[in-house]
């Protein structure tokens, strides 16, 4: 029998970074035992159905993102740092009208011409960080992360928003910096150590974005920064220099940090389904379909936050004012009441509209951009060697992303005879 204690034990697991790798069965139970959960230990509602989650980020007068203003009313005496006061200074952290004038200002670099102008690059990297993969010596061991999914994913984002590629390194290692890892182990003083360098290294991002718009002002390109100068510049409410470096940094982080979760996940479930990894290499004219249902199955965007701004219910369960739900998307994607045999991964399931990109006023800006990269990289497989897993992956601390941070592998074959990409 069921307790509201093993309910709670599940909430644990489901909001506890890193203390499980697979996730999907947490999420797969609570939908079981209760698709909306009110937690009396957090005080939160957890919603695992794919139809309440859709509803909820439809809905930003009664569902906002939880904010600094919902920090500083509900959090007593919290203080964000600056690299937390960075972070939530975001688009992904605001709500209207902040949030309306932020994203108008950034989808002007996010166009289907910026699309056409990014897809040659796009092509030629996918083919070089697959060209890399194939050119390991049978038998030896590579990190997929290291070798193909993170430096793509830095290359193409960097490509968007003109970052010279010798930046990209220390972009990423800031990056690192500002957003530590979580480490259950570290005593006082290496956590106070650790926060002191994630505000220095945010201090450091917000320094370079800002300086790289002010190179762009007057040595423009054909990128997304450059886009947003020029369309801005008679705009009574064109964001400062600062401003918009603030916005751009989370476009850069969050992007590599997803792009890159996303393709590890894709080649660990391809790696654990052979023939689905062989029949896709064999008929590359099945990537969009594959890429779609990558997105759906192991999308690497996994949790978001609202909190509801009246009285409301979800399927017969109150929820107050005030009071934060947590949509578990990534359990939704995999909702039986929204998609046929979904814990199956089918690289010829018809494309749906998963939840990987969330929905609503907050879709992510770059969604074509990131279909765009999976459909490629899933055309291409052609071009990589035979693989098996070298061990286990380890997995990305984290309780909005899911994704490996490294995943081994071993060539197990001369890599086959390449074949240009459709």
């Amino acid at each position: 029998m069921t307790t509201g204690q093993d309910i709670e034990e599940l909430v644990r697991f489901v909001l506890a970074p890193g203390t499980s790798d697979d996730p999907f069965a947490h999420y797969l139970r609570l939908r079981e035992l209760a698709d909306v959960h009110r937690s009396e230990r957090t005080g939160m509602t957890l919603l695992s159905r794919y139809a309440d989650c859709r509803q909820v980020l439809g809905d930003p007068e009664t569902f906002r993102v939880v904010d600094t203003d919902w920090m500083a009313a509900h959090r007593p005496g919290w203080r964000p740092s600056p690299s937390q006061e960075q972070f939530l200074s975001s688009l992904f952290f605001r709500n209207p009208p902040d949030h309306t004038r932020l994203r108008r200002q950034l989808s002007r670099g996010f166009t289907a011409r910026r699309l056409r102008v990014l897809r040659p690059l796009v092509h030629q990297e996918v083919l070089r960080a697959l060209d890399r993969l194939a050119a390991v010596p049978p038998g030896e061991a590579a990190d997929f992360q290291e070798l193909v999914a993170v430096p793509l994913s830095l290359t193409v984002l960097g490509g968007l928003l003109g970052i010279p590629a010798s930046d990209h390194p220390r972009c990423w290692t800031l990056l690192h910096e500002a957003v530590p890892a979580p480490d259950p182990a570290a005593d006082e003083a290496a956590r106070a150590a650790l926060a002191r360098r994630a505000d220095e290294a945010a201090a450091e991002l917000a320094a370079y974005f800002t300086d790289l718009i002010a190179r762009k002002r007057t040595e423009p390109g054909d990128d997304l920064v450059s886009a947003c100068l020029r369309e801005q510049a008679d705009d009574p409410e064109q964001l400062t220099d600062h401003e918009l470096a603030l916005a751009v940094l989370p476009v850069f982080g969050a992007g590599v940090t997803t792009l890159s979760d996303t393709l590890g996940n894709i080649m660990h479930t391809l790696l654990a389904h052979p023939g689905r990894l062989e029949r896709l290499a064999a008929d590359p004219a099945q990537a969009e379909r594959a890429a779609a249902e990558a997105f759906r199955y192991c999308g690497g965007y996994h949790i978001t936050r609202r909190y509801a701004t009246r009285d409301t219910e979800i399927r017969g369960v109150p929820v107050e004012a005030g009071s934060v739900l947590v949509l578990l998307l990534a359990g939704a994607n995999r909702d039986p009441e929204a998609f046929g045999r979904p814990e199956e991964f089918d690289v010829e399931r018809p494309e749906t509209a998963s939840l990987a990109f969330g929905a609503g006023i907050h879709h992510c800006l770059g969604a074509a951009l990131a279909k765009l990269l999976v459909k490629t990289v899933c055309g291409a497989l052609h071009r990589a060697p035979a693989l098996r897993p070298a061990g286990p992956p380890r997995w990305r601390p984290s309780l909005l992303f899911f994704g490996p941070v490294h995943l081994p592998v071993t060539v197990v074959a001369e890599p086959p005879t390449a074949r240009p990409a459709p």
